[in-house]
């Protein structure tokens, strides 16, 4: 017990403390109060619609989508105002992810602004004037405490691309000013209305560009250094880095526009993301949050929809003409990870990864590991979920790095990352040591749930169970209830029906067992 104790504490010691940094343009987050900036089509109660059923579907689509991403901090652009933060933070805390700690830039009544919701305290919110008029939305700073140490967000949300690249230079020299006696750990992030690379996309536009190439967030960030950009391996104080470059370049981008891919989203970093010192980013944890249901059936960002090619009534569908994106940070020291070549697994310490059992996952502390499952067969697989188990062991859940995983093949896994959610860990990065054989998953499932407790049994998938829905709960057995998740809120059956659900898995809700329906 002595030594399960040390290796544990050695653990948290060496990688520290693991958090998500995500950042959404939530498209127009209004609230129902009348304040006279409006949109037109946002005016409360209108012949545009919008009015509390919209609202309320508006406030539930996007928090499905944090829900679903997982954030420990998430910044947000285009919020109306304090209550429409609110709303949505009660909104998100009902599927169960606690951002109990808000801020928004309110101090100048500009129509959309920039907000923070997150699950460290704050210590501070100020926030950036770039011009001193509307045209210009205020920067939002807020500084957090993580665990003891200090981090400082930066949210942005420059000018739109409908202006010039002057524009946008505004705000950028503004953060800059701010941040050139800057003391502690900091990160920029938000909608930049600028590309990755946009100080080549600017030559093509003689709209855009009134500043003779100079750009933003390339010159004035200083992402580039002689029209190229800065990379972690070369960074250096008074450059930063551009998470997108840890993507090919084929997938840097967050909002489609007509068939036009860009990266209008960013995550900026300085010099002291990556050493071994304070707050560190975590290596290759960068990526765009893309489930299916962000996506219409042509492929395009399913975005907020209005009649009218959006210039009509709320039609009470949609999310964002944004993707979320995020990336992954510690308390411990910043590692550079290789990637492996090919599916043949090489430790990236060079040593090989400890054999483990599933249900030793449950004992390990969140964070980066290097675990060896062995013959795990995918007994589940929905959206970005999937469920490992082995004979006589217990199941365990995997989010979002399941794109190769085939329910009902068998595999050797090395788990990469471990996670807690809501109370309940789950692996969050593998790499495939071994594709084994196909096999039966039906033995695997829970048949007979009314014979046990359902608590002792999370992430098992339960293979039929019926019963009477009412208020949220699936009444079965003899007086028994548990919960009921439904990820569709609209799939929710009429209260007294009778119902059968099969093949859904065992989450866990404020403590307690619940059923989720993906």
């Amino acid at each position: 017990m002595k030594k399960l104790f040390y290796i544990l504490l050695l653990s948290v010691t060496l990688f520290g403390v693991e958090f998500r940094v995500a950042t959404y343009n939530v498209e127009n987050l209004f609230d129902l109060e009348k304040s006279g900036t409006e949109y037109t089509e946002y005016i409360p109660f209108t012949g545009y619609g919008w009015n509390e059923k919209n609202y309320r579907r508006k406030l539930e689509n996007i928090s499905k989508v944090i829900c679903d991403l997982k954030p420990d901090i998430i910044a947000l652009q285009e919020i109306e105002s304090a209550k429409a933060l609110d709303a949505l933070k009660r909104s998100v805390a009902e599927c169960g992810i606690e951002l109990p700690y808000s801020a928004i830039a309110d101090e100048k009544p500009t129509t959309v602004k920039n907000a923070l919701l997150s699950r460290f305290p704050i210590l501070q919110k100020r926030e950036i004037d770039p011009d001193g008029t509307l045209r210009i939305r205020n920067i939002l700073e807020v500084k957090l405490d993580i665990e003891g140490s200090e981090l400082t967000l930066f949210v942005n949300h420059w000018k739109s691309r409908s202006g010039p690249e002057s524009m946008r230079i505004v705000s950028a020299e503004a953060l800059m000013k701010r941040l050139e006696n800057f003391k502690g750990e900091y990160i920029l992030l938000g909608d930049f209305n600028s590309n990755w690379n946009e100080w080549r996309v600017i030559g093509r536009s003689k709209r855009l560009n009134d500043t003779g190439g100079v750009t933003g967030i390339g010159d004035i960030l200083k992402t580039s250094r002689s029209k190229k950009a800065v990379t972690k391996k070369e960074i250096e104080p008074p450059y930063h880095t551009n998470l997108w470059l840890e993507l090919p370049s084929g997938l840097r981008w967050s909002h489609n526009f007509f068939g036009r891919k860009s990266a209008l989203d960013h995550i900026i970093l300085p010099a002291s993301m990556f050493d071994k010192h304070g707050i560190n980013y975590v290596d290759r944890s960068f990526g765009s949050f893309k489930p299916s249901y962000l996506f219409s059936s042509n492929g395009a960002v399913y975005r907020w929809q209005k009649a009218k090619r959006g210039y009509g009534k709320h039609l009470g569908r949609g999310f964002s003409d944004h993707l979320p994106i995020y990336a992954e940070f510690t308390t411990g020291p910043f590692e550079f990870r290789k990637k492996s070549a090919d599916k043949e697994y090489e430790a990236e310490s060079g040593s090989a990864p400890a054999s483990v059992s599933v249900a030793k996952l449950y004992e390990m502390v969140p964070g980066p590991c290097n675990l060896l499952l062995e013959n795990v067969a995918v007994i589940y697989k929905k959206g970005p979920f999937a469920i490992i188990k082995r004979e006589d062991d217990r199941a365990f859940l995997i989010y979002k790095d399941v794109e190769e995983l085939v329910p009902g093949m068998r595999y050797d896994i090395v788990v990469k990352r471990l996670y807690r959610y809501r109370g309940l860990p789950e692996i969050t990065r593998i790499d495939i040591a071994k594709v084994r054989t196909n096999t039966d998953i039906d033995p695997f499932f829970i048949f007979h749930p009314s014979r046990i407790d359902l608590k002792e049994h999370l992430n098992e998938v339960i293979g039929e169970i019926e019963g009477i829905y009412r208020r949220g709960y699936l009444y079965y057995g003899r007086g028994k209830k548990i919960k009921l998740y439904y990820r569709d809120r609209s799939k929710r059956p009429e209260n007294g029906a009778k119902i059968v659900l099969k093949n859904v898995r065992v989450g866990i809700y404020k403590n307690r067992a619940e059923l989720v329906i993906d």
